[in-house]
C-alpha cells in the first residue's frame, strides 16, 4: 500500500488578488502569498504499511482555532499489526475507505468513540503498548501539510507519530491571511493541547520549515516541555525579512525601503491584525531551551542563510547548525532528513529510541533501512563485508547488546571443535581505534536450569591498550586475565587453546620478535561442568583488522581429515556396523567434569607419536590407520599444508 503522496504533487497554485505598485507586491508576499491547492485524494490511504516495517493509521481531525477558523489536521501512527487489522476493519464497518486514496471527512462521533476505545484497549498496562513520541510538522508559508509526506516513510518505523495541519489561511484550513508566525504560534498551541488530550503522545517535537520554523521560535519559549525543535530557514525578524524582500523581490530601490515598510506595516495591521514590527525571534531564542537544530540552504534567495546562523549564535539551548546546498524551496537532501532524525531521536530520551541509536551509531544497525549493517573485515590483505556470520552468531551479538563494550560486536568464520584444541592465525590491528579478538561458547553438560549464574561465553579481546580474557556472566563482562596491548600494524601471531581439563592459553607474539619474554601469555580454567564441544568465532569490536588464514585443530577433525570417516566410525565403534551398537556418548557429555585419559591411554598415546617420528608421511598414515590415537592432540598440518 503506498505511502502519502510526495507534496510536489499539490494540485493548482493560485494568488488572490492582483499585484499593483511596490507596497501592494511586498503585502501580498507577507500575509497572502499564493495558497497551495491540493485534492485530497494526494493524501494516501488511512491504513498503509511501509515494507512490512511500520502499519500507519491516519486520523483526520478539525480543530477550531482561537479566530473561529477550522484547521485541517492529520495524525500519523505506527500501530502493532495486530492493532492496525482491527483498526482496519472498524473504519471499514462505519464507510470509511480503511485503504482507499481519499482522507474524506472528520470521524463522526461513534468512529471516534471506536477509535478512542481501540487505544485504551492498545495501553492497556497487560498490553505492552505506550504512548509514542510524536513530532509536529509546520509547513512553510505558500504550502500545506502535503509537505510533511517525506517525513512518514522516516519516522514511523522508528515508533513515533507524526501530526502535521494546514495553518489558518493555507492549504484546505479557514482563513484568508497568514500571519508569518504570529497567530500561527496560537495554532501550534492549540494542535499541542490537542495531542496531550488523547493519552497516545509522550513527548513531543516540532520541526518547521521556513514560516513553519520561525513559529517554532516563538512557542518555544513559552512551552519548555518541547523535547527538541528542527529548524530549516528561520528568519530573524519580519522587518528585517520585509526590507530583504523589498529590495530583492519587489524591486523597490533602496531609498524608497523605509517609506514602503511604513504602508506595509499599516496595509498589514488592517488586513491581518498584527504589528510586523514585533515579531522579532530575538526576542524568544535567550529564553528558549529545548535543543535545536538549525537549517539552512546556502542558495536561499528568499530567508538568506544568515538568519538562521545569527539565531544560532543568540540560541540559548543545546544547538546545532546544518548547510545544505538548493535554494529555500529545493527539496531537502535524505541525509539532511536523517540528521534532524537522529537529532530528535536524542532529544526524546525514549528507552527504545535510545537503544536503536546506540546500535545505529555503533554501525551494527541501520535504523533507517531496518537491516544489519556488516561492519568491514581485512582477511589476508583484502577488505571485505563481515562474512558467513551465522543464525547463531547473530543472535549473540544481538544478546550481548546489553554489554556497552560489545554492542559493536560481530563474529565471523563459526568453527565447531572439541577439547583439547588448537587456534592458530595472524592478526594486525589496522588503526588506533581497532579491536578484534576471539569469541568461545562452550557447551553446559548439564540442565540450562542448573547450570544458571555459570559463565561459559569467553571473550578474548586484543587492542592497542590490552589483551583481555573475560567471561560473560548474567549481567556483567569479568575480565578474568589481562595484559599489555600489542603495537598497531604489526603482524602478530596468535595462539589459543584449550586442554581436555577446561584450562585456555592465550600466547600472542610478534613476528618480528621470538624472545620468550615478547609473548604475551594469559590463561584461565573454565572448570570441567562443560561438555568437549566447542563453538569459536573470530570476533569484531571496532576499527579495521586484518587476519591471517585460522587453523583450528583438534583430536576429532585431525582424525577425520587424515583417515576419513570410515575409519574414523570404526575407531568409535570398532567392527560392527552402526546399527548393530548403541551409540555412545562423547566423552565428557555424562558427567558435571571433564573426562581425563588414563595412565594407559596416555601411555599409548606417546609410544604411537614416538613410533612415527622417523617416518614418512605415507608410513605416518599407514600408522595412523592402525594407531589412530598417535594424531589425537598433535599438530600434523601447518596453515601451508605442510605435513610435519
Amino acid at each position: 500500500m503506498p505511502a502519502p503522496a510526495d507534496v510536489k504533487a499539490a494540485g493548482d497554485v493560485t494568488q488572490e488578488g492582483g499585484l499593483g505598485n511596490p507596497a501592494e507586491v511586498l503585502w501580498n508576499l507577507i500575509i497572502r502569498p499564493p495558497r497551495s491547492r491540493y485534492s485530497v485524494e494526494q493524501l494516501g490511504p488511512k491504513h498503509f504499511c511501509l515494507e512490512r516495517r511500520a502499519f500507519v493509521r491516519r486520523t483526520d481531525v478539525q480543530l477550531k482555532n482561537p479566530r473561529g477558523h477550522a484547521l485541517e489536521c492529520s495524525l500519523f501512527e505506527p500501530l502493532p499489526q495486530t492493532a492496525w487489522d482491527q483498526s482496519r476493519q472498524q473504519a471499514e464497518q462505519h464507510g470509511g475507505q480503511a485503504n482507499g486514496s481519499g482522507w474524506g471527512v472528520t470521524p463522526g462521533k461513534e468512529a471516534q468513540e471506536d477509535v478512542s476505545a481501540l487505544w485504551a484497549q492498545e495501553a492497556a498496562p497487560d498490553s505492552g503498548a505506550a504512548a509514542l513520541p510524536c513530532v509536529v510538522f509546520l509547513h512553510g508559508n505558500s504550502s500545506c501539510r502535503l509537505e510533511a509526506a517525506p517525513l512518514v516513510q522516516l519516522l514511523m518505523p522508528l515508533s513515533i507519530s507524526l501530526f502535521c495541519f494546514d495553518f489558518s489561511g493555507c492549504g484546505l484550513s479557514e482563513g484568508e491571511y497568514i500571519s508569518l508566525g504570529w497567530f500561527e504560534r496560537d495554532d501550534l498551541a492549540l494542535c499541542i493541547d490537542y495531542l496531550r488530550s488523547l493519552g497516545r503522545v509522550s513527548q513531543i517535537a516540532i520541526w518547521g520549515r521556513s514560516m513553519g520554523a520561525f513559529t517554532a521560535l516563538l512557542h518555544a519559549d513559552r512551552d519548555p516541555s518541547i523535547a527538541g525543535l528542527v529548524l530549516d530557514s528561520p528568519f530573524t525578524s519580519l522587518t528585517l525579512l520585509a526590507e530583504e524582500l523589498a529590495r530583492h523581490h519587489a524591486k523597490v530601490p533602496a531609498w524608497m525601503v523605509r517609506a514602503v515598510l511604513t504602508a506595509v506595516r499599516g496595509v498589514i495591521q488592517v488586513k491581518a491584525g498584527f504589528d510586523i514590527d514585533k515579531l522579532n525571534a530575538f526576542d524568544h531564542v535567550g529564553c528558549s531551551f529545548s535543543p535545536a537544530l538549525f537549517i539552512a540552504a546556502n542558495g536561499d534567495d528568499f530567508i538568506l542563510p544568515h538568519h538562521a546562523q545569527e539565531l544560532h549564535d543568540a540560541y540559548q539551548g543545546e544547538k546545532d547548525l546544518h548547510f545544505i546546498p538548493g535554494d529555500h524551496n529545493s527539496a531537502r537532501p535524505e541525509a539532511c532528513r536523517r540528521k534532524a532524525a537522529l537529532f530528535l531521536c536524542r532529544t526524546f530520551h525514549d528507552a527504545k529510541l535510545d537503544q536503536l541509536l546506540d546500535m545505529h551509531t555503533s554501525g551494527l544497525f541501520d535504523i533507517f533501512t531496518g537491516q544489519a549493517a556488516l561492519q568491514q573485515l581485512a582477511v589476508d590483505g583484502q577488505i571485505t563485508d563481515g562474512m558467513d556470520c551465522s543464525d547463531i552468531g547473530k543472535a549473540l551479538c544481538q544478546q550481548m547488546q546489553v554489554f556497552p563494550s560489545l554492542r559493536r560486536m560481530m563474529l565471523i568464520r563459526e568453527t565447531n571443535c572439541r577439547r583439547p584444541f588448537i587456534t592458530r592465525t595472524t592478526i594486525r590491528l589496522l588503526q588506533e581505534s581497532s579491536e578484534a579478538g576471539f569469541f568461545v561458547r562452550l557447551e553446559p553438560a548439564v540442565d540450562a536450569v542448573r547450570l544458571q549464574g555459570i559463565p561459559h561465553m569467553l571473550v578474548v579481546t586484543i587492542s592497542a591498550s590490552a589483551v583481555v580474557i573475560s567471561r560473560v556472566c548474567d549481567d556483567a563482562l569479568e575480565t578474568v586475565a589481562a595484559a599489555g596491548g600489542i603495537p598497531v600494524r604489526v603482524l602478530h601471531h596468535v595462539v589459543l587453546s584449550m586442554a581436555r581439563s577446561g584450562r585456555l592459553l592465550l600466547q600472542v607474539e610478534a613476528e618480528a620478535h621470538h624472545l620468550p619474554e615478547n609473548v604475551i601469555s594469559l590463561e584461565m580454567d573454565c572448570g570441567g561442568t562443560f561438555r568437549e564441544q566447542v563453538k569459536l568465532w573470530v570476533m569484531l569490536l571496532s576499527g579495521q583488522t586484518s587476519f591471517g588464514q585460522l587453523a583450528v585443530e583438534d583430536g576429532e577433525a585431525t582424525l577425520r581429515e587424515n583417515l576419513g570417516d570410515a575409519l574414523l566410525g570404526s575407531r568409535h565403534l570398532g567392527g560392527t556396523s552402526v546399527a548393530s551398537r548403541p551409540a555412545l556418548m562423547p566423552r565428557g557429555d555424562s558427567g558435571l567434569t571433564a573426562t581425563r585419559s588414563s595412565p594407559n591411554d596416555s601411555a599409548r598415546t606417546a609410544a604411537a607419536a614416538a613410533a612415527i617420528g622417523g617416518l614418512s608421511s605415507a608410513q605416518v598414515l599407514d600408522c595412523c590407520a592402525s594407531q589412530p590415537e598417535a594424531l589425537v592432540g598433535w599438530r600434523v598440518r601447518d596453515v601451508e599444508g605442510r605435513l610435519r
